[in-house]
């Protein structure tokens, strides 16, 4: 009894910020199932936790304090606001991560999601450095549990300094929770693989580095995946020219595909669509 009390206690200031508002068989209902105590315990103390106002600063405590107290899976469990964990992942869940982990995030930015303009995603800024131990934290911190990695990419800026930001999009079946975490390189600076974190970034990093030529410092076999052996240059740059550098073809003589440097049959001609009536003076 006493040890049950002493847990309602210290759960005193989660216990408002993450259960269903105005619900008091919900606060029982948490006391009962989450702690194993009776409903009565500690009824006098989740009155008074659930009557107080709180300010954004102890909400995020609390949202992070009420993480160690849910059960594994919160679906059909009355006690967890899923809509509340959700709305956590839209708006607190950058301020949360400044506040954790403050030496891995060089900044964090708020964006429509890839899929609809209703959800915000929140997009974290990194350096090279910092992302593993970044990854690691979001993996496996029980508040974040981004266990997913869904893609790795990268996006070209040739006018920047480091024309490469390298995207990594993960998503938390824990949480229903989607993250962007990017780091911004040049063209000669590696970025330290992630797939002894996570299996999946093994061909992913092999195709982004196929694809833009950015280096991925401790792969297994980074080797391309998507053009032939042999191939020139790296396709998805913007100064990539749209012809290439090579052309393929079959040889009747050598009874195989050979792979020949570029030659156009035409030389570049420009190209003006307008009317010729368009030109003449009125």
């Amino acid at each position: 009894m006493k040890s049950a009390q002493s847990l309602l206690s210290k759960l005193q200031a989660p216990v408002k910020g993450c259960l269903q508002q105005g619900s008091a068989d919900g606060l029982r209902s948490f006391a009962a199932r989450a702690l194993g105590a009776q409903a009565d315990v500690g009824s006098s103390i989740l009155s008074e936790a659930a009557s107080t106002s709180s300010t954004a600063g102890v909400q995020l405590q609390q949202t992070r304090s009420m993480g160690y107290a849910y059960a594994r899976k919160t679906g059909e469990k009355d006690y967890v606001n899923t809509v509340h964990a959700h709305t956590f992942g839209q708006t607190q869940l950058t301020d949360y991560l400044i506040k954790t982990v403050p030496k891995f995030v060089k900044m964090a930015v708020m964006g429509p999601a890839q899929s609809s303009s209703l959800y915000q995603e929140p997009t974290i800024y990194t350096t090279p450095e910092s992302l593993v131990p970044l990854m690691v934290f979001l993996r496996d911190h029980v508040n974040t549990q981004f266990k997913c990695l869904l893609d790795v990419t990268a996006v070209d800026f040739p006018e920047r300094a480091a024309r490469f930001e390298v995207v990594y999009h993960l998503l938390s079946p824990r949480w229903n929770n989607r993250i962007r975490v990017k780091v911004c390189v040049d063209e000669i600076t590696p970025v330290p693989t992630i797939s002894k974190i996570f299996n999946t970034a093994n061909w992913f990093e092999r195709e982004t580095w196929d694809m833009f030529g950015v280096f991925f410092s401790g792969h297994p076999d980074l080797r391309r995946i998507l053009s032939d052996y042999g191939f020139t240059g790296h396709p998805l740059r913007k100064d990539f020219p749209l012809s290439g550098y090579s052309e393929v073809r079959y040889d009747y003589g050598k009874k195989r595909v050979v792979s020949e440097p570029l030659e156009l049959t035409q030389e570049f001609r420009y190209f003006d669509f307008n009317s010729p009536w368009e030109t003449l003076n009125r």
